[in-house]
């Protein structure tokens, strides 16, 4: 069961970062086509999140109007864009086209799909460990005694705790910083 843990847990790390690279190449080239919105009306929505002993509020807003390319190739009206902040009606924004999508060019955060890909390193190294030695099973060894059936545990054994510890460091940098 164990190693079905990690072949499950390979399986993921490696869909995530199929998904997330493509996303972060186009961020970080600055992919998409930049334009302004023309905004006809902005709508307040809120978003509420449960803690243990508190619950907290998050005020969203959704502005709608006509977005015109800044090459004036393009185009779009009732577009809808997620925003920071309420704006007025007419009030011009820049929006960045991609693909099928429209965003303002703060949210294009490769940090956040960096953070991603690091964590997905650390699922790698866990799903290799689990792999190879069993770990994870309900019942089966425990993390001392997976250790000591490591193949090549002197190199095996640095190389995966490496990776586990650059993908965990990694996605907090990511994540924290950028």
């Amino acid at each position: 069961m164990g190693r079905l843990l990690g072949l499950g847990l390979l399986l993921v790390a490696m869909v995530v970062a199929a998904v997330t690279i493509p996303e972060l190449r186009s961020e970080l080239a600055g992919e998409g086509t930049e334009g302004t919105l023309t905004v006809s009306s902005c709508e307040t929505h809120t978003k509420t999140h449960y803690g243990k002993h508190r619950r907290s509020t998050e005020l969203k807003f959704s502005c709608t109007g006509n977005w015109r390319a800044d090459d004036s190739k393009a185009a779009y009206e009732d577009v809808a864009v997620e925003t920071s902040s309420r704006f007025e009606t007419g009030a011009k924004i820049p929006v960045i086209q991609v693909d099928d999508t429209f965003e303002q060019p703060q949210d294009r955060d490769p940090g956040d799909d960096a953070a991603i890909l690091a964590f997905c390193l650390s699922l790698l190294a866990f799903g290799i460990y689990c792999l190879l030695t069993g770990f994870g099973a309900r019942g089966g060894p425990g993390l001392g005694a997976s250790w000591q059936r490591l193949p090549a545990r002197t190199v095996t054994g640095p190389v995966l705790g490496g990776l586990f510890t650059l993908g965990a460091l990694g996605a907090l940098v990511c994540a924290l910083v950028l």
